[in-house]
């Protein structure tokens, strides 16, 4: 790979100017599902969400998907969801999946706060049986993954045969914090960089997806189109 190439990744004119260019120009996105921001911080928990710049791109990648049943693996407080519905049409259906009560019981009150309870399902529990249940109210059309890394490949096979020909996933945190390829010491970290590896092997399976790319995102999100 030449050098040209790594840039693509190595956020090299990534500068504060930059940041604060673009801060400044979605400054009106820090007000939106901010209830739901104000718990996150209260619990320790908002630096696991997602930025309002990703949450906007996570809103077009959506409208793009023109999706009518999507599903979303892991809510935590429910602030991606918000961003997804924002992108779904009237009548769509968000199944958003999350097994810590804790975090089920945030994101269903941040999201009847919102309004939204006609177009967002929370659903409690291990995302493995939640998955089954919707696998028969399939196929879909969107899937977006934000979960634990060590889950990822068995998520991506579940997207894989269950969204329609021409439906979207996408999966956040892919670059397991600059780890993918890591081989050490450390046993948990080993077998999720394996799990993330895996992942991509599925992902770039063109036998399932037929376009597939990676957006260099902070922490790296997914995008694949199913065959």
């Amino acid at each position: 790979m030449t050098k040209d190439k790594i840039k693509m990744f190595s956020g090299h004119y990534h500068t504060p100017e930059l940041a604060a260019y673009f801060a400044s120009l979605s400054a009106a996105d820090d007000g939106f599902a901010a209830h739901v921001a104000e718990a996150m911080e209260k619990a320790g928990v908002r630096a696991e969400s997602i930025s309002p710049m990703e949450g906007r791109l996570l809103e077009c990648l959506a409208r793009l998907s023109c999706a009518r049943k999507a599903v979303e693996i892991g809510s935590l407080y429910g602030y991606s969801a918000h961003w997804l519905a924002r992108g779904l049409p009237e009548g769509a259906r968000l199944y958003s999946l999350e097994k810590d009560p804790a975090c089920v019981n945030a994101a269903k009150d941040g999201i009847e706060a919102s309004g939204l309870t006609r177009k967002v399902t929370v659903m409690e529990g291990p995302a493995a049986e939640s998955l089954k249940t919707l696998a028969k109210l399939g196929p879909h059309d969107f899937c977006y993954i934000d979960a634990d890394a060590a889950a990822y490949p068995s998520y991506l096979r579940w997207a894989a045969a269950n969204l329609r020909p021409g439906g979207m996933v996408l999966a956040n945190g892919v670059f397991f914090k600059g780890k993918v390829c890591y081989e050490g010491e450390d046993a948990a970290d080993n077998a999720s960089a394996r799990a993330m590896r895996e992942f991509f092997h599925v992902l770039y399976d063109a036998d399932r997806f037929v376009s597939a790319s990676v957006i260099p995102t902070g922490e790296g999100l997914a995008l694949g189109i199913k065959a």
